[in-house]
C-alpha cells in the first residue's frame, strides 16, 4: 500500500509575523508554516486515516494581545474537541481530509413551501432532559435527543423548526456568542448527528432553519485572538446595548487580498452550511446591529445561488424595531422579519393590561397590527409571527407574575392569543413548550423544559387545543393567504372578529372575546357570507347559516372560528 498524500493545513492571517501548528501527529511540537502571497500560513502532512487533532500559535496582531502567543483552533474547521482545550479536529479516510460523512436518506421528500410554515423554535439544549422527559438517566440535550422527539413535533403540526445558534460556543448558553461560523458546537454532538437530525425531519416533512449570528463573535474567538481589526472593528460603533461582543466589519475591505475578510468568512459559511447540512432557511440574529441591507443582501443571495431552484429556502430577520423594507427578497435583503408589534399586542391582550405601549382593548390597534399589509409589510408571508420568543418571558409565566393570574383563567389567555395568532395572516411561530404552558423562568443557563406539565388536564388541553389550531391552519387556504375583514368590532363589550377568505370560495370567521368574563350574545352580518353548511371548529359544532348571519355566544376569554365546508 503506497504512502498516504500529504494533507494541506493551514490559516488566514496576511498580517501576522508568525504562525505555528501544534498537533497530535506531532506530538503537540511547534512546527513552522509558510505564508503564500494570498496570506495563508500553510504546512502539510501525510496522516493515515482516523481522527486528528490540531492547533495554530500565532503572534497575535489583536489591540489586547499584541505580540503575544496564542493558541487558537482553525476558524473554518467544522469540529472542535468537547473540552477546555478546543482543539481542531481532522478527519482523515483512505488518505484525504473529509468533512462530513453522512449518506442523506430523505432529500427527495417533498417540502412545505414558504407560504406554509408553522415554525418552532426551539433550543436544542433545553428541549429534552427536563422533568417528565423519557430516558431522563442519561444526558441529555443533544442533538440526537431532538431526533428522538421529532414526532411530537409532527403529531402537533409543526412543518418547521427553528434552531436557536449550534454552531461553536463556549459554555452552556443560548449560543449568541458564537467562536465560529463554521464548527458544528461540540456540545450537541457530531456534524454527522446534526445531518441525522436535518434528513428526520425532512423524512417528517419538517424543514429546518437554523439561527445564524453574523453580527458579532465570542471575545475569544481564533479570529479575535489572530488579527482583531482585521475582522472585527477595533472600537464598536454601537451603543452599548447593542454590544454583544467583537463586531464584524463588513465594510473593512483589504486592497492587498482584494478581499472583504469578514463579508467573505460569514459567506463562506453560509454556503457551506447550506451545501454540507441542507438546511431550508436562515434567522439573521440582531439585523438591526448589522444594520447594512447590501451585506445581508449578499447572504442571501448567497443562499439562494447555492440551492439555484433545488427546494424552497427561507431567510428572516430578527430587525426590532420593524422596518418592513428589510422582506420581499429580492427587493429586500430577506424574504421575512420577525413581527415584534404584534407580539406586544398579544401579550397586552393575554394580560389585559398595557405591554410595551400595546393597549389591551385597542380594537384599531389590533386590527391594524394583526394585518401585515397595514403594517407596511407587501404580504404576510413576509412576517413572523408570535406570542413569545426566547428573547421574552413566557406567557405563562408573565401573566402570572405581572397581573397574578393563576390556572384555568390564565390558561384560558393563552388559547385566546393562540387563536388569534393561528388564524391570522402571516407565518406563526410557537416558542418551545408554549404549546402546553410552560412556564420556566427566562434565562440564557440551562432552563430544560418541563415535560412532567402534560399529565395535568390544563395543560394537556393546552397542547391538544394548539394541535386542532395548527390542523385548521393546515387544511384552511383561507388561512394562509393576505385577505383579512374586520366584522366585529364591540368597543364597550370587547369583542373582536375577521373574516379570512381566498379566492377559490374558502371562507373563515374569527371571533374572539378579550375580556375574561362571559360576553353572552353577538351577531355578525352584512359582511358577505354565503348562507350553507357551516361548522364551528374548536366545538366541531355544525350549522346551517341562514341570511348571511352569525349568531353566538362567547364565554370569557373565548376564541371561535367558523368555517364554511
Amino acid at each position: 500500500m503506497s504512502d498516504p498524500d500529504p494533507i494541506e493545513i493551514g490559516l488566514l492571517a496576511p498580517y501576522n509575523d508568525e504562525v505555528r501548528l501544534i498537533s497530535s501527529w506531532n506530538k503537540w511540537q511547534p512546527q513552522p508554516t509558510t505564508k503564500g502571497d494570498d496570506g495563508w500560513w500553510r504546512t502539510s502532512a501525510a496522516l493515515p486515516d482516523g481522527e486528528h487533532q490540531y492547533k495554530f500559535i500565532v503572534k497575535s496582531k489583536s489591540y489586547f494581545a499584541r505580540d503575544q502567543l496564542l493558541e487558537v483552533f482553525d476558524p473554518y474547521a467544522i469540529a472542535i474537541t468537547d473540552d477546555k482545550q478546543e482543539r481542531s479536529i481532522l478527519r482523515v479516510k483512505n488518505g484525504k481530509r473529509f468533512w462530513i460523512e453522512y449518506q442523506w436518506q430523505h432529500d427527495a421528500q417533498p417540502l412545505p413551501t414558504n407560504d406554509q410554515l408553522i415554525i418552532y423554535e426551539l433550543h436544542v439544549g433545553d428541549f429534552s432532559g427536563g422533568r417528565g422527559d423519557s430516558g431522563n438517566m442519561r444526558l441529555r440535550g443533544k442533538f440526537s435527543d431532538v431526533t428522538e422527539k421529532l414526532d411530537y413535533l409532527r403529531d402537533l403540526g409543526i412543518n418547521a423548526v427553528e434552531l436557536m445558534p449550534v454552531k461553536e460556543f463556549p459554555g452552556k448558553s443560548w449560543g449568541y456568542n458564537l467562536r465560529s461560523l463554521f464548527a458544528v458546537d461540540s456540545g450537541y454532538g457530531s456534524p454527522e448527528e446534526l445531518c441525522h437530525l436535518v434528513d428526520e425531519c425532512h423524512a417528517r416533512g419538517i424543514r429546518v432553519i437554523v439561527d445564524g449570528v453574523f453580527n458579532h463573535a465570542d471575545a475569544d474567538s481564533p479570529l479575535a485572538k489572530i488579527d482583531y481589526a482585521f475582522w472585527f472593528y477595533e472600537k464598536n460603533p454601537d451603543p452599548p446595548e447593542m454590544q454583544w461582543g467583537p463586531k464584524f466589519n463588513y465594510a473593512h475591505y483589504d486592497e492587498k487580498l482584494k478581499i472583504h475578510p469578514a463579508r467573505k468568512y460569514a459567506l463562506e459559511s453560509i454556503m457551506y452550511w447550506v451545501e454540507h447540512f441542507h438546511i431550508d432557511g436562515i434567522r439573521f440574529d440582531a439585523t438591526r446591529a448589522i444594520a447594512n441591507f447590501d451585506v445581508l443582501r449578499e447572504f442571501s443571495e448567497a443562499a439562494f445561488t447555492k440551492i439555484d431552484g433545488r427546494k424552497p429556502f427561507f431567510t428572516v430577520a430578527e430587525h426590532v424595531p420593524e422596518d418592513p423594507s428589510i422582506t420581499g427578497y429580492p427587493k429586500g435583503p430577506v424574504i421575512a422579519a420577525w413581527h415584534e408589534a404584534l407580539a406586544n399586542q398579544l401579550r397586552a391582550v393575554a394580560m389585559q393590561r398595557e405591554y410595551n405601549g400595546a393597549q389591551p382593548f385597542d380594537l384599531d390597534a389590533l386590527a391594524h397590527r394583526l394585518n401585515p399589509v397595514t403594517n407596511g409589510y407587501v404580504s404576510g408571508n413576509h412576517t413572523v409571527n408570535f406570542i413569545g420568543n426566547h428573547d421574552h418571558k413566557r406567557i405563562l409565566r408573565d401573566i402570572a407574575d405581572t397581573v397574578h393570574i393563576f390556572g384555568n383563567p390564565a390558561f384560558r389567555r393563552v388559547k385566546l392569543t393562540l387563536g388569534l395568532l393561528l388564524t391570522s395572516p402571516g407565518l406563526p411561530m410557537i416558542w418551545m413548550g408554549q404549546e402546553f404552558g410552560a412556564a420556566n423562568p427566562k434565562a440564557s443557563e440551562p432552563q430544560p423544559i418541563d415535560w412532567s406539565l402534560l399529565a395535568n388536564h390544563d395543560n394537556k388541553d393546552l397542547r391538544e387545543y394548539c394541535a386542532k389550531l395548527i390542523k385548521l391552519r393546515r387544511d384552511t387556504p383561507a388561512l394562509c393567504c393576505d385577505n383579512f375583514q374586520v366584522v366585529l368590532h364591540d368597543a364597550d363589550r370587547h369583542l373582536f372578529g375577521y373574516k379570512r377568505w381566498n379566492d377559490v370560495g374558502g371562507v373563515a370567521v374569527v371571533v374572539a372575546n378579550l375580556n375574561d368574563t362571559p360576553a353572552g350574545e353577538f351577531l355578525v352580518e352584512k359582511v358577505g357570507l354565503e348562507d350553507g353548511n357551516w361548522h364551528e371548529h374548536l366545538s366541531g359544532r355544525k350549522f346551517q347559516m341562514t341570511s348571511g348571519q352569525i349568531k353566538d355566544s362567547l364565554g370569557p376569554s373565548e376564541v371561535k372560528i367558523y368555517v364554511k365546508e
